[in-house]
């Protein structure tokens, strides 16, 4: 298992290793790091995204009520409490506790839960469970940051810029479409999978960019996000499911599924907005070095 986790890990490593070095070889720059992640989140992940929710299954979508419910809960209610602590104890703008509030929510469950998570519940569970956050993130949370982000604006334009991101309209055709039935033709899977599969890699070697023309940080703020994220989030919902006598198969995938290390999203959203973009891609980067001991830990204390 452990073995498993360490192999998960480390494709994540490598590439932002790589294009931290390809900066320094001088083969790109920080414009180019924009240029790539505008290619990811406008056509790339879009295109991802609405392939893998409309390829999921009506039934796995409403099949086990309690793990969405946990899901959603914990996910939604933990961005919407570290937005509040950011926002009015850290003393931070809206655009930035938003990012730093996704970063401590939003887990990398399609890259890293995809290699881990069917070992530990099986294929059926980790396919449903994988389902379920895509959707929590891609259609109820996603709406909410880029709602954040667009702060200044009144609410109906607010409401409208969200709706017109090709990654929030695609995730919410790919939801009405599963949710009708209406299943994926298995030939049209290529045409979204050709340049969609390689959304994930390509913002991943975008931080590395970040992270050499802006330099790996650590401060007081992203030590915080990261023991947030790694430790403290998955532990809070640990103990609130002990408390209730959750069924123990139900703690072990929710409560691993909240310990894997923070998403790309965040650091993506901070590259397109220029929001602090060394913070979130040093918090992004932190979160997956430290989750080789911390993932490691909560899979051998879940059994």
């Amino acid at each position: 298992m452990l073995q498993t986790l360490l192999f998960a890990l480390l494709p994540i490593i490598v590439t932002i290793a790589l294009g931290y070095f390809a900066t320094a070889r001088h083969y790109f720059g920080d414009q180019d790091s924009r240029m790539l992640v505008r290619l990811v989140m406008n056509f790339m992940l879009p295109l991802s995204v609405f392939s893998g929710i409309w390829s999921t299954p009506r039934k796995i979508i409403i099949k086990d009520i309690p793990l969405a419910t946990w899901l959603l809960v914990s996910i939604i209610g933990c961005y919407l409490i570290f937005l509040v602590i950011y926002r009015y104890l850290f003393h931070t703008n809206l655009h930035i506790a938003s990012l730093r509030a996704m970063s401590v929510s939003d887990p990398s469950v399609p890259f890293i839960g995809s290699a881990i998570l069917p070992l530990i519940s099986g294929n059926s569970l980790s396919a449903i469970t994988i389902g379920v956050c895509t959707l929590i993130i891609n259609i109820i949370m996603l709406p909410m940051v880029f709602g954040a982000l667009s702060q200044g604006q009144s609410l109906g334009a607010r409401i409208i810029s969200t709706l017109r991101k090709p990654l929030v309209a695609s995730a919410l055709l790919g939801f009405i479409l599963a949710l009708l039935g209406w299943q994926m033709p298995p030939e049209l899977a290529g045409s979204f999978e050709l340049l969609g599969k390689g959304a994930g890699g390509l913002a991943i070697f975008a931080t590395g960019i970040i992270l050499f023309t802006r330099k790996i940080l650590v401060n007081r703020v992203i030590v915080t996000t990261v023991i947030s994220k790694n430790i403290v989030f998955p532990v809070v919902i640990w103990g609130l499911m002990l408390l209730i006598h959750a069924p123990s198969e139900l703690q072990r995938i929710v409560v691993l599924t909240l310990a894997i290390p923070t998403a790309t999203m965040p650091t993506s959203l901070a590259i397109q907005f220029k929001v602090n973009e060394s913070e979130l891609a040093s918090t992004q980067f932190w979160s997956t070095v430290c989750s080789f001991v911390t993932l490691a830990a909560f899979l051998v204390a879940l059994g």
